[in-house]
């Protein structure tokens, strides 16, 4: 289908942290028809500190601080907050005021962008439900201004807990302690993900970390059916590409910033410190099977019971 012929649409990808969302996200947003935007909740957060919110560029972003003026990201950080713009006015009914404004932009953000970009795919990786529920009840969304289509990333749940396992709150617990507390987190996420993509009426589809990580040609050809775009080949190596996404896996971006250190004239074969040539493709990673102990595994497994066979990936 051709871009002038497509209506705007939100893809959400919804799942846990550490599911390969910055993956998925970077690789879907090669295609010349898609823009990647990233953790777009964390937004507000780089305006109140009037830092760039761009992963990539890290600073004069010519996304997110040039094609978007300084008024465009105030209304943006103002309509991604879901926090009261008037100090006397709840948020609620603000929201229902402006709500019958034809043109207002403030709790339609993603209008805002799409308007902004010639791309008719915008990506979100914010990935949590509370983020999918608040912002599909915009007008936007509602009125059909936009289409929502929604991808739930899944991922073996003892992938996920070696990821979490690696983060400061969980260091030094024992292996009980470890896998009974991020159990109950996983299990919370994954029944409350699953409650929300049930009763989700847009176009969706789910999809395996691991299959796409193994199987990435196959299943990009499937996703861009899925979203009504031409399958692009080249869209696996997203490092050659521009992005400006938020937030986001920063091992996974680094390979962005490996392959633009490299020049015509200095090609990555040759550098002083030369790039294997692995590094840049798409691999599985599956380093809980060495990196968990089976101690640290059979704790997550009595905490969430049988709920991650439907996930295994061995």
């Amino acid at each position: 289908m051709k871009p002038s012929a497509m209506k705007k649409k939100v893809v959400f990808i919804m799942g846990t942290a550490h599911c390969g969302s910055t993956l998925l996200t970077l690789v879907l947003g090669s295609h010349s028809n898609c823009r990647a935007l990233g953790e777009v909740s964390n937004l507000p957060e780089f305006h109140r500190q009037a830092r760039s919110p761009c992963s990539v560029c890290q600073k004069d972003c010519q996304f997110w601080g040039n094609t978007l003026s300084s008024q465009d990201m105030q209304t943006l950080s103002q309509g991604f907050a879901e926090r009261r713009i008037h100090p006397h006015i709840p948020l609620k009914l603000e929201k229902a005021v402006r709500g019958l404004l034809k043109n207002d932009q403030v709790f339609n953000p993603y209008s805002l962008i799409a308007a902004k970009t010639d791309e008719a795919v915008l990506i979100d990786s914010t990935k949590t439900v509370y983020w999918l529920e608040k912002k599909l009840a915009a007008r936007e969304f509602r009125a059909g201004k936009l289409d929502a289509q929604l991808i739930h990333l899944i991922r073996d749940g003892r992938a996920v807990m070696n990821s979490y396992s690696r983060r400061k709150q969980y260091q030094g617990l024992s292996a009980e302690q470890l896998g009974q507390q991020f159990g109950e987190l996983w299990m919370n996420r994954i029944n409350n993900e699953h409650r929300f993509f049930d009763g989700f009426s847009g176009k969706k589809i789910r999809l395996r970390y691991e299959e796409f990580a193994t199987h990435t040609e196959a299943t990009l050809k499937n996703l861009c059916t899925w979203l009504d775009l031409d399958f692009q080949p080249d869209m696996v190596n997203y490092w050659k590409y521009e992005h400006h996404t938020i937030s986001g896996n920063s091992g996974t971006h680094s390979l962005i910033s490996k392959h633009q250190e490299s020049t015509p004239e200095q090609p990555i074969a040759v550098r002083a410190k030369p790039i294997a040539k692995k590094e840049f493709s798409i691999r599985l990673d599956q380093r809980w099977q060495t990196k968990l102990s089976p101690e640290q595994i059979a704790a997550f497994y009595n905490s969430t019971g049988n709920l991650n066979e439907a996930y295994e990936w061995n």
